[in-house]
């Protein structure tokens, strides 16, 4: 366990919100965003799926190296289930197989869709202020970065890559994947986390925690715990629908703008 040993020790000076190391990972976001958006928004699935596929392989390697860190020490490997990976922003290790294997044209929307609005958000409000992921450890430093950075590109690219195919009925069915997310994660809270094991909270819904959720952290104290949740995912749901209509609304006045380009190059010959 020599490697591991070596990545816990791993440090630096913690990085500052919009200090240089994190805008690098935000400007790589940028850039890979844009190569993807440019080169591969018209290809094949055959293609969108083996750069789901690459993406989904790179988190696998960094969720592996963040599940032995964070359950190895003192040369002793002790699972840590605080780290079990089903918090929301972990929702990529399990629909980007399914997204990848899936034939199925409407269950393929769905999974474009809460990928493109739900997962893109949470990672992008991540990377739009990090200071709750932001540590001294390099491999999870850069772990977050990536994590979260994948939201983002990927979410961007499925949405330009399925841009026809957007609409309101495609993200119903996007927000029930969203539901039954929820449900696992509360389901997981009550079997594991109350009966289990101490230190268990996924998607940070466990009724016997404090809130770490910006947009609802100061309602909890005040309501009953199910009113609590549905606070979430009302809340979670409105602005992923904000994400769905301005990401259409980008698009159509691309569109308009490319039209009228269009017109007046035929126009002027």
């Amino acid at each position: 366990m020599k490697i591991i040993d070596f990545f816990e020790h791993w440090h630096m000076v913690e990085p500052k919100v919009y200090g240089l190391f994190h805008i690098f990972w935000i400007l790589i976001d940028i850039i890979v965003t844009a190569l993807l958006i440019i080169f591969f928004r018209n290809s094949r699935e055959k293609i969108m799926k083996r750069i789901v596929f690459i993406s989904w392989i790179i988190i696998v390697f960094f969720e592996i190296g963040k599940q032995l860190l964070m359950s190895y020490h003192d040369e002793t490997l002790n699972y840590y289930w605080g780290a079990f990976p089903f918090q929301f922003c972990e929702m990529p290790l399990y629909v980007f197989p399914i997204l990848i294997f899936n034939k199925n044209e409407k269950v393929r929307n769905a999974l474009i869709s809460f990928i493109s609005t739900y997962i893109f958000f949470a990672g992008l409000a991540i990377m739009v202020n990090p200071s709750t992921v932001l540590t001294g450890n390099i491999f999870l430093c850069v772990r977050q970065m990536i994590e979260h950075g994948v939201q983002i590109v990927i979410g961007l690219y499925l949405f330009a890559w399925n841009r026809k195919n957007t609409n309101l009925k495609t993200f119903a069915w996007g927000s029930l994947i969203f539901v039954i997310s929820v449900t696992t994660a509360i389901l997981l809270n009550v079997i594991i986390g109350n009966n289990v094991v101490d230190e268990f909270n996924m998607f940070y819904l466990n009724e016997n925690y404090e809130s770490v959720i910006l947009i609802v952290k100061n309602i909890k104290p005040h309501v009953p715990w199910i009113i609590f949740v549905l606070c979430y995912m009302v809340g979670f749901s409105a602005l992923a629908i904000a994400t769905h209509f301005s990401q259409v609304g980008i698009y159509q006045l691309y569109k308009r703008a490319k039209e009228n380009s269009e017109s007046k190059m035929k126009y002027q010959n």
